[in-house]
């Protein structure tokens, strides 16, 4: 027990009673805490996007340097289109495998080096990944290729469980999802530019490919320069460190005033209330938490196997199977990052406003609307009509993604345990999100020109209606909650009925008569 254990209950006496109006009012959005996100993002969700998306546009001209590969070390040697395919494919989902190894070693370099020495360190391997990637071109290694993607699927895989981690732990309660989706528009904003960036006249060419898979170097040096400027995760520096003085150093910076005693009180009341040391085995122990974790698993699968990284890693493959020519496709493909972004930044404003679960339904419930649409017109596509249908539903279909699961299940992860928990509950999530991202990757293309044809996006519309009905029965509202409050709910059972009434009560309480929302104006001031 630390010194601070002894004024728990004091502090708690002080606030019984009082509702969050009591709270300071300074907790709005301030440079240094952009500064901070950004800084958390910069090689993490950059690099997740921009790997999500590179290797779409360019697959004829990788598939024909992986041939040429295997013929110059030997003139006789020949592999089949089906070996090519399947050797692309294996290029494309070893990202995911690489995801799931950086999860599970997460927990353990965020745990001994903090958040913002755990991001300085993985900049090593996305660094070495770039120059793989890079080189394989001029010494004619496939090889070479496969095993950067690998290693930047380890970056990303760590990457996305210790950035929403940190920029959970230094938002203020009542921006926590407004602050939580920036983690996704950069993950969605790359995927925008290495679809600009891998089209054929810019470096999608033969000649050129290598130089978009180099690129993202700079974001690595980016994201070095940045986390100079920024602190430690106060959270961390007070609950696994103990140091006051540093932790209410790093929340003044990040806040920029000095009436933090509120805020400290509450991280005090989560480490009261929290364990010393936590093994992922103490996640299945107790009850609660188990359930929590049970939550999280089925919204990270709902994000993976809803089918939007099919359509992410092979939309031109769909769309010219629906009927657009290769070069059509193509930008098409890059007006499905446009739509992505723009539908992400909508959600910022209607995160904290609407809350995570309903987004959630939206999405998913629009997800699967559009996916029975996308099937039809993909099996009726000889017309016009149904080819510009085709690419509408495909349209509709990120853009639902980018309003719930694209973002939240990340946000929910971070929310539903204390600090205690939340690194290991993370990786797990981590584990999960990207099994599901490997299966996808490395399925779905010899399933949709194969064995399945368009049948396989009857998969992801059975997938979606689960999730649907999951997410409808046992997610909880958790904007704007501390933990023991969520799991308070949960205890109490019937999360819908308690959700939709909050939901009812928001919409009366937030708005005055001119239909300004009070808590969202204290939250920006």
């Amino acid at each position: 027990m630390s010194a601070y254990s002894s004024s728990t209950h004091i502090n708690n006496a002080k606030r019984s009673g009082a509702d969050e109006n009591t709270s300071p009012k300074h907790t709005g959005i301030t440079m240094t805490l952009l500064l901070a996100a950004f800084a958390a993002v910069a090689g993490t969700s950059f690099h997740f996007g921009y790997a999500s998306g590179i290797m779409n546009a360019p697959q004829d001209v990788i598939q024909a340097f992986i041939n040429e590969s295997s013929h110059r070390r030997s003139q006789n040697s020949h592999i089949g289109e089906f070996t090519i395919t399947l050797i692309f494919s294996f290029a494309v989902s070893v990202f995911a495998v690489g995801g799931i190894i950086g999860g599970l070693f997460g927990y353990f370099i965020t745990d001994r080096f903090g958040r913002k020495g755990g991001m300085l360190l993985n900049n090593i391997v996305s660094t070495i990944a770039c120059i793989l990637m890079f080189i394989s071109k001029p010494l004619y290694t496939y090889e070479l290729l496969i095993i950067g993607r690998f290693f930047i699927g380890v970056a990303c895989g760590y990457g996305s469980s210790v950035a929403p981690t940190y920029i959970n732990e230094i938002s203020p309660k009542q921006l926590r999802g407004t602050l939580g989706v920036i983690f996704q528009l950069g993950v969605v904003l790359f995927i925008f530019v290495s679809q600009a960036i891998s089209l054929y006249p810019i470096l999608g060419s033969e000649s050129k490919w290598h130089y978009a898979l180099g690129l993202p170097i700079v974001f690595s040096i980016v994201q070095v320069v940045s986390l100079m400027f920024v602190p430690e995760s106060p959270k961390y520096l007070l609950l696994k460190k103990d140091n006051i003085e540093q932790a209410e150093k790093a929340l003044k910076w990040l806040r920029q005033h000095s009436d933090l005693q509120h805020e400290l009180d509450e991280i005090r009341d989560e480490e009261a209330h929290q364990e010393k040391s936590i093994r992922w085995i103490d996640l299945f122990r107790t009850p609660i938490v188990r359930w929590a974790l049970f939550i999280t698993i089925f919204l990270q699968l709902s994000q993976q196997l809803s089918g939007i990284n099919a359509v992410f890693y092979y939309s031109t493959v769909i769309l010219q199977s629906a009927g657009f020519n290769k070069q059509a496709a193509e930008y098409a493909n890059l007006g499905l990052g446009g739509a992505n972004i723009f539908v992400t930044v909508l959600s910022i404003f209607l995160m904290d406003r609407l809350g995570r679960r309903l987004l959630h339904l939206i999405g998913i419930g629009g997800m699967f609307i559009t996916s029975i649409v996308l099937f039809i017109s993909l099996m009726i596509s000889s017309t016009a009509v149904w080819n510009k249908i085709s690419l509408i539903a495909t349209f509709l279909f990120v853009a639902f993604f980018a309003v719930g699961p694209g973002s939240i299940p990340w946000l929910i992860t971070s929310e539903l345990f204390n600090q205690a928990y939340r690194v290991p509950a993370s990786s797990i999530a981590v584990l999960v999100n990207w099994s599901a991202n490997f299966a996808v990757g490395l399925g779905f293309k010899p399933l949709f020109t194969g064995v399945l044809d368009k049948y396989t996006f009857l998969l992801f519309t059975s997938f979606l209606l689960v999730f649907f009905v999951l997410t409808f029965f046992f997610v909880p509202e958790t904007k704007a909650k501390t933990v023991d409050e969520i799991y308070t709910e949960l205890n109490a059972g019937q999360v819908w009925r308690r959700s939709h009434a909050e939901h009812c009560h928001d919409r009366a309480t937030t708005y005055d008569g001119n239909g300004i929302g009070h808590d969202n104006i204290m939250a920006l001031t």
